[in-house]
């Protein structure tokens, strides 16, 4: 019998050693499980704010380029209202000879150009409608200088010196394309609000 008791004891402590390793078993695997179900925890949070980050970076990108297109377009739209206005000036100027004032208006560019070209000789270039004018404009400055009708232009003059080196620019478009650079930066800060 004692080999029986002995058979019995080893049987209660390998059952009690079993017993104990499944304890210690599912102990871990509990572990396992917790910790596992706090990484996927902090998986689904880090792929959420990830995801989140990720939504914020394209609807900044998209308002940024939102914002770009508008300036374009606001930009486009001033350079057309600056455009329209130079172009509606241009063609209330193009009728300009044909008023009362232009036998003035002529003198005065006349007189300039004459105190900007100084002592040198030079020659006027004028359109054929304004012959008539220069002359009796340059004989009111008491101006000799010689007279050519080649011009095609809404008014005003233009003087060479006679080798060509020099040349100024006083006719209308000419005044009009000076004041359109010139003002530019002021017309469009004005026509944006600025």
């Amino acid at each position: 019998m004692p080999y029986e008791n002995l058979l019995k004891s080893v049987e209660e402590s390998a059952e009690e050693k079993e017993r104990e390793l499944r304890e210690g078993a599912q102990k871990q695997a509990d572990a396992i499980r917790s910790e596992a179900k706090k990484l996927a925890e902090e998986i689904q949070v880090r792929t959420v704010q990830e995801a989140e980050n990720a939504a914020q970076i394209e609807r900044n990108k998209q308002l940024y380029l939102a914002r770009g297109r508008i300036r374009e377009q606001a930009l486009l739209n001033r350079e057309k209202m600056f455009e329209a206005a130079f172009k509606a000036a241009g063609q209330r100027l193009a009728g300009l000879r044909e008023d009362d004032t232009y036998p003035a208006i002529f003198r005065r560019l006349a007189e300039e150009t004459i105190r900007a070209m100084g002592d040198r000789p030079f020659v006027i270039h004028v359109d054929k409608r304004d012959i008539d004018l220069c002359k009796k404009t340059l004989a009111t400055l008491k101006s000799g200088c010689e007279i050519v009708p080649d011009l095609e232009c809404m008014g005003g003059l233009v003087a060479s010196s006679t080798e060509g080196l020099i040349i100024i620019s006083n006719t209308i478009e000419s005044r009009l394309e000076r004041v359109r650079e010139h003002k530019r930066l002021e017309i469009h800060a004005t026509l944006s609000g600025g």
